[in-house]
């Protein structure tokens, strides 16, 4: 079983990397599997024309899988300069996926957690896109401010940070720090081809502010995760559709856990949602 699965994702890899660049990452990535960084180094592997950086094996093949293998993100290939938002960029892996797909995409990407961010930092300066990638070390809501920010203890790095506390549900320990809070409106002038959203939980607030603030209409593409979490997160998945479609968006969304797993039960759960004109 294990062997037709490494078939198949071998066989993604070719597709989107060509042969070549597919045989150069798995080659590294078997090397960083049997020498992993210690000491807080970072390990690195080729993806197609760039170079990636990451702290952990575990954390980048997670993060990796779901974004590439899984196709949690679908961005037609492209050599247009086309404009991008990555909210929630943490160390890189979605640029990395926009960067492969649009080369030439301009990207503005609001990443608050410092552990994340300087990872993502780096990727940026190895890989030199800094002409076309601006970061921003903001957390985004509705209204400017400093917040607490939530990650959990033993991942520096974690994609999971928030600013509320609903990874206790998960059972997790949580460390926090204050971190600043701006509006994703100020940040719109023109037209964004994209808006992509993984800010656990703050995403109804971005949108309502775009709505309020009348720049919902010049994005033509969202696509976001939708997060349930009892106690925390409660409004449901109809209502944020509702307020994509009532933007004149077309919707599609994706569950990313099975049934079994939800049904009859109050826990929490997340979508993919796919929105566009």
């Amino acid at each position: 079983m294990k062997l037709f699965r490494y078939a198949a994702r071998f066989s993604q890899l070719r597709s989107l990397l060509g042969l070549k660049a597919a045989w150069a990452f798995t080659l590294v990535h078997l090397k960083n599997k049997l020498s992993p960084p210690r000491g807080g180094a970072l390990a690195h592997v080729p993806v197609g024309p760039y170079v990636f950086y990451f702290p952990s094996i575990d954390y980048f093949v997670g993060l990796f899988t779901e974004i590439f293998f899984k196709e949690t993100y679908s961005i037609a290939s492209t050599q247009e300069p086309i404009r991008v938002i990555d909210c929630g960029a943490n160390i890189g892996v979605s640029l990395l996926y926009i960067k492969i797909r649009a080369p030439h995409a301009h990207v503005i990407c609001f990443e608050p957690n410092p552990a994340a961010r300087a990872v993502l930092e780096k990727n940026i300066e190895m890989n030199g896109w800094e002409k076309e990638v601006q970061v921003f070390p903001y957390a985004l809501g509705k209204e400017k401010g400093s917040v607490d920010f939530f990650v959990d203890e033993k991942v520096e790095t974690s994609s999971g940070g928030s600013t509320t506390e609903f990874m206790k549900n998960e059972k997790r320990t949580l460390i926090s720090y204050a971190v600043e809070v701006d509006i994703l409106s100020h940040y719109i002038d023109g037209n964004i081809d994209l808006l992509k959203m993984d800010i656990e939980g703050g995403e109804f607030g971005v949108l309502e502010d775009l709505i309020a603030k009348d720049k919902l209409r010049s994005i033509a593409a969202i696509q976001l995760e939708y997060h349930y979490a009892p106690g925390f997160f409660t409004r449901p998945l109809s209502s944020m559709l509702s307020l994509l479609e009532s933007g004149g968006f077309r919707t599609f969304a994706q569950p990313t856990a099975p049934p079994h797993r939800i049904i009859g039960r109050d826990t929490g759960h997340a979508y993919m949602v796919f929105a566009w004109r």
